[in-house]
């Protein structure tokens, strides 16, 4: 049996907010050439009903994936999420998750990885599909980035954006897809660079020394996916399609570069939705399956990096 990626699901808050209007709304010292510029970044989604919390749209999400993929709620066997924005310290997000879909027993933990998170996820999803652990498992990144930022540091603020995405990874015997390999990494030497303090903290905003992330995003991101190959047996030739986190236009180019894939090979969509963190490669998967981008047998390089700092890259054919 392998893992294959049944279905994809997201929610995406209403309002779109360009950079124009992001600066004069919180009064930064900026613009749209600035912004644009250093990330690629034009709008983001903002979500304004401070009702609606992270786990909230996480729910939106898996609910949509469900939908897509025509089962019962009470067939998922366990609900693995992700969020650097939690509602609250603990229980786990994936908890408030489970009650809500009505998952009955479903296991439901959270891996804390921020923008990273994808891929530890989809892992450890994918190895406990295939081990006989389970036959249906979401994998979920949410977030609400908008209320864990500091509005007076233009450096960080810009580039982050709210939504939410899902992927459910179901049993399969069909040889030609699924769970392909993957690698992971990390250096607990950096955890200064990324960070947020504990919610009511003096300073609980996220705090990040953009240069230094930058310039390991650059290089670890190449280094990781090229792991990720070879520790499958395949090489660069064998990408088909290359789905990185979102969060910078330079860094995906850069990496893109550095392994050699043209343009038609790179999913990037940053410029509309800015960094949504743990939910930006579900949502970048979602388009690009709208677009018509994803084939059968395709095999997808998702990599990803975020606080830890905490690097990986998972292989997985369409």
């Amino acid at each position: 049996m392998n893992a294959i990626i049944k279905s994809i699901g997201v929610y995406l808050p209403e309002l779109i907010v360009s950079n124009d209007e992001l600066a004069k709304s919180k009064g930064l010292d900026t613009s749209d050439e600035w912004i644009k510029s250093r990330s690629g970044i034009a709008e983001r989604r903002i979500l304004q009903n401070d009702n609606i919390l992270t786990a909230d749209i996480g729910y939106f999400a898996a609910k949509n994936a469900i939908e897509k993929a025509g089962i019962s709620p009470t067939e998922i066997d366990g609900i693995i999420a992700g969020t650097m924005s939690p509602d609250k310290q603990f229980p786990a997000m994936a908890c408030y998750i489970q009650a809500k879909l009505g998952c009955g027993r479903a296991f439901a933990f959270d891996i804390t990885a921020a923008c990273g998170f994808i891929p530890p996820a989809l892992n450890t999803a994918a190895l406990m599909i295939r081990s006989g652990q389970a036959k249906n498992i979401l994998v979920i990144g949410a977030e609400i980035c908008s209320r864990i930022l500091d509005w007076s540091d233009r450096g960080s603020c810009v580039l982050f954006g709210d939504g939410a995405g899902a992927i459910l990874l179901s049993s399969s015997e069909d040889s030609n897809r699924g769970f392909a390999g993957a690698a992971l990494a990390a250096d607990g030497n950096l955890t200064n660079i990324l960070y947020m303090n504990p919610l009511g903290a003096k300073d609980s905003f996220l705090r990040m020394e953009g240069t230094a992330v930058y310039k390991l995003a650059v290089t670890e991101l190449a280094n990781i996916t090229q792991k990720a190959l070879e520790n499958a047996g395949l090489s660069l030739n064998d990408i088909d399609l290359f789905v990185p986190h979102q969060a910078n236009i330079r860094i995906i180019q850069s990496v893109g570069k550095t392994l050699g894939l043209s343009t038609e090979k790179v999913v990037a969509n940053v410029e509309k939705y800015g960094n949504t963190s743990s939910a930006s490669i579900p949502i970048a998967l979602y388009e690009a399956e709208l677009q018509g981008r994803l084939k059968p047998g395709m095999l997808l390089a998702m990599p990803a990096i975020g606080g830890g700092m905490n690097w990986g890259c998972v292989l997985f054919r369409w």
